[in-house]
């Protein structure tokens, strides 16, 4: 499986429905019953699949949060930077 796909288009209906391409929905094992949680995030709306956590995975995820060190503001900038420079080498 490729680690990822270019780019897609997706269509966004009056009643906000999308459809999203068939070779995206394959490699990633989406069926018409799967659930997407959904959020945005600084302007970039992120679909993933949902797939309930275990208490040991939530657990796991705690602890490694609390090692993290708080993200500064050259951290935000050095993303948002990154993410330009991606923008404009797909225009």
């Amino acid at each position: 499986m490729k680690p990822y796909l270019p780019a897609m288009n997706a269509i966004l209906t009056e009643d906000g429905k999308i459809s999203l391409p068939s070779e995206l929905r394959e490699h990633a094992h989406l069926r018409p019953v799967d659930t997407l949680d959904v959020q945005l995030y600084k302007g970039t709306i992120l679909l993933r699949k949902h797939q309930p956590l275990t208490p040991e995975q939530c657990a796991a995820l705690l602890e490694r949060s609390r090692e993290q060190p708080e993200p500064t503001p050259d951290d935000d900038a050095v993303v948002a930077e990154a993410i330009r420079e991606v923008r404009a080498s797909r225009q």
